[in-house]
């Protein structure tokens, strides 16, 4: 049937939006294959676009809603001394803790950092029964997926997750799919929380990763039997 032919079926005449909509359907290979490729460009480019909105977003959060633990994120080694931004984590999260937000303050990352972690926590007033720590690497999934295992054992559900600002949004959505509720807190000073245009375009490629590739090969972890 032909758009000029098109009616419907009380018999009256189609309106102007539906007869525009049946000429622009695509009726050769050609026009399919453009079809094809608009919307290809055009996912292309929402999807950073999205990612960037995600992370701004998120790096805006402090929800210090009531949780059974929070969690300090290890930094990454490779992109300098993480130093300075690990002594900023371990500040909020002593914060954190001296604010009620959790009883019990959780350590990731090698274990050769865990003894001077602790004693920067110490020195922030967090008292040494309410640290614990897990040797679980240095990447993100991996250091979740360990403290998502021992939320489980333990039978507890939510945690407040510190990182950097820029680093929010991977963090949460790694944490979601792992099955943590996770409570979002970053930093506020020193290293690390700047949303430098370096660290969002890093976190943006990285976020796109996880949602396209990583997060379809992990297990819920918390809820699982």
């Amino acid at each position: 049937m032909s758009a000029t032919s098109y009616v419907s079926r009380d018999g009256s005449a189609p309106s102007s939006s539906v007869r525009a909509a049946v000429l622009t359907v695509p009726r050769t290979a050609r026009g399919l294959g453009t079809a094809t490729v608009t919307v290809a460009v055009a996912l292309a480019l929402l999807l950073p676009i999205g990612a960037v909105l995600q992370i701004v977003l998120t790096a805006q959060m402090d929800d210090r809603s009531t949780t059974q633990a929070i969690v300090v994120l290890d930094p990454a080694r490779y992109w300098g001394d993480p130093t300075p931004v690990l002594q900023a984590r371990l500040a909020h999260a002593a914060d954190l803790y001296r604010d009620g937000v959790a009883p019990v303050i959780v350590l990731t990352g090698p274990a050769r950092s865990v003894g001077p972690e602790r004693y920067d926590l110490m020195a922030h007033g967090v008292p040494s029964e309410d640290i614990v720590s897990f040797s679980t690497g240095t990447d993100t999934v991996g250091s979740l997926r360990v403290v998502a295992g021992v939320m489980r054992d333990l039978g507890w559900s939510a945690a407040t997750v510190v990182t950097d600002p820029a680093h929010a949004a991977r963090a949460q959505a790694t944490a979601a799919t792992l099955g943590i509720d996770a409570h979002m807190s970053p930093t506020e000073r020193g290293a690390g929380t700047a949303l430098t245009s370096e660290y969002v375009g890093r976190e943006t490629v990285a976020l796109l990763r996880f949602h396209l590739l990583t997060r379809w090969s992990l297990p819920d972890v918390v809820r699982a039997n």
